[in-house]
């Protein structure tokens, strides 16, 4: 199957995290991505845009970003008897198989071409379930199986700041309306983040759309933050390898991910 536009950036992820995974000093254990990646293959006008983006710099950043989304997810799962995890733009998130099998009930809720794409290489079960929608779509929250929001933990990894401004809003509208009191990990783009990437991906057609000034920002949206993580500021020693100084990027700037709760 081939991939190219928005659906097509999960190709990216994906070889970032087959390339880590490969590595003796690996930060993220994820064997399936190189047997999905295999699977898959981006429409030829589409990869010079894969090979041009994973970049090392990238790749890390996108096993640094996984990383820490595994981190908030464990913690999660070890703290709710009945958790329902939902991964909003899911794309070829193997975050079930690694974590959640067994443990969870799981949704995949992705665009249909990405949906598509993962029943190439996945299955779904009576506890992993895909939704093939937008998740500005207000239609969603009724697909999902019953539970309590204070059970429920969403997941939005590395896709909201490629969406306008009023599909996040509408997004967190969706939230308070339905799910106060849930979960939300998300990362964020602040304005300091890298503009050779962001002119780069701009270049293939597919912008970068909801920067921020700080986490601040989430606020009005009705997520209370509870946790940050800056992606430049974990393993250090990796980033200095690359030749890149994380003091560049303060703590709290780049790209940053974050726990918060739903709220109103």
């Amino acid at each position: 199957m081939e991939l190219f536009g928005l659906p097509g950036t999960l190709l990216l992820t994906l070889r970032a995290r087959a390339l880590e995974a490969a590595r003796p000093d690996a930060i993220l254990a994820d064997p399936l991505a190189a047997a999905w990646l295999a699977q898959l293959a981006p429409a030829p006008d589409f990869q010079p845009v894969v090979d041009a983006a994973v970049t090392p710099v990238f790749q890390l950043g996108t096993a640094v970003r996984a990383h820490l989304y595994d981190q908030l997810t464990a913690r999660f799962l070890a703290a709710h008897p009945d958790p329902l995890v939902v991964e909003l733009g899911a794309g070829l998130s193997t975050r079930y198989q690694r974590l959640g099998a067994g443990r969870a009930r799981w949704v995949e809720l992705d665009l249909p071409a990405a949906i598509a794409a993962r029943r190439m290489v996945d299955a779904e079960t009576a506890d992993h379930r895909y939704l093939a929608c937008s998740m500005a779509d207000p239609a969603w929250p009724a697909q999902l199986p019953p539970a309590d929001p204070a059970q429920t933990l969403f997941l939005a990894e590395g896709v909201l700041f490629f969406l306008p401004e009023t599909a996040v809003g509408a997004l967190c509208r969706l939230l308070t309306t339905h799910f106060r009191g849930a979960t939300f990990g998300l990362d964020v783009l602040t304005r300091q983040f890298s503009p050779k990437t962001r002119a780069a991906f701009a270049a293939a057609g597919i912008p970068f759309q909801w920067l921020v000034a700080d986490t601040a920002a989430l606020a009005p949206l009705g997520l209370a933050l509870q946790a940050s993580w800056t992606v430049t500021q974990r393993f250090p020693e990796r980033w200095q390898a690359l030749g890149f100084d994380p003091a560049r990027l303060p703590d709290g700037q780049g790209n940053v991910v974050v726990e918060a709760r739903v709220t109103t």
